[in-house]
């Protein structure tokens, strides 16, 4: 009997001890997992897009001025004054000449321009035409068989202007088929447009020649001052369309005047370049 009631006890203590513990095992906290978090990347307050601007075209990085100097052929000496400016300077020479062939090649050696001064009909019919000059009149097959003899009289060649011409620029027919057959030889046309009705523009951008027109006459009055005078023009021109073409002649007043203009041009920031340099096919 007493060994029951210890029995008895001790299941009492026991179960009462189960109790307590469970009580305090409740009341412990379990510890949390820690809660990782990614904060969101900073968006910037406003956002400025990328603006394609179209139709903009690059500015003339620095105006360019191509002087072209006529009527080369008789006058041998003055290359080596020429020569002397040490700019690039186009000499456009007269064929079947004294010295064409001599002032070409002179020209080449140092590094200057080498243009066919082809003689074309004028409206003035009291001029001086040279023989085989281009006229209205004359057939397509004589008109090149002009064109390469004139070509063959100066070594060189890069592109042809015409001498006086005022009459054979004012027909297409004429114009066609010169620059046609120009065009097939590689060789330039730069107009010396002696005339406003001139029909090269129309024919050299249909034909797709390289072309270009010139801008300003500068030795009409053959002396320093009025041709510096129309150098200051053709530097007004280059600065205001980025180029310009100036044509002048032979003269030693003209390549006077050309070389003491020169500082002047520069300090404009103008280029001197060749004419081959200033012609293009889309007669901008």
């Amino acid at each position: 009997m007493r060994t029951l009631k210890i029995i008895l006890a001790i299941l009492v203590i026991c179960g009462i001890s189960f109790f307590v513990a469970k009580s305090c095992i409740r009341r412990i906290p379990h510890p949390r997992p820690a809660i990782h978090r990614t904060l969101p990347l900073k968006q910037p307050l406003i956002t400025i897009p990328q603006k394609t601007v179209e139709g903009v075209t690059p500015t003339v990085s620095h105006p360019k001025m191509a002087i072209i100097l006529d009527d080369w052929g008789l006058n041998y000496s003055l290359t080596a004054q020429v020569v002397e400016i040490g700019e690039p300077i186009t000499l456009s020479i007269l064929p079947h000449l004294k010295y064409s062939k001599k002032i070409a090649e002179t020209a080449h050696q140092n590094h200057l321009g080498v243009m066919l001064h082809m003689p074309m009909q004028p409206k003035n019919t009291k001029e001086h035409l040279e023989p085989h000059t281009i006229l209205t009149t004359t057939s397509d097959k004589d008109i090149l068989i002009y064109l390469d003899a004139a070509i063959a009289a100066v070594p060189y060649v890069e592109g042809v202007n015409n001498h006086m011409g005022s009459a054979a620029t004012s027909d297409i027919r004429v114009m066609r088929t010169v620059l046609t057959h120009l065009k097939k030889k590689n060789l330039f046309f730069v107009d010396s447009f002696t005339i406003k009705d001139s029909q090269s523009p129309q024919v050299a951008k249909e034909i797709g020649i390289p072309f270009a027109k010139r801008d300003v006459f500068i030795d009409n009055e053959p002396n320093i001052p009025a041709i510096k005078k129309e150098l200051q023009d053709a530097k007004a021109v280059a600065l205001k369309k980025g180029r310009a073409v100036v044509i002048g002649h032979d003269k030693k007043v003209t390549l006077a005047a050309i070389k003491e203009m020169i500082p002047e041009l520069k300090k404009a920031g103008i280029e001197l370049v060749l004419a081959k340099d200033l012609v293009d096919v889309s007669h901008s």
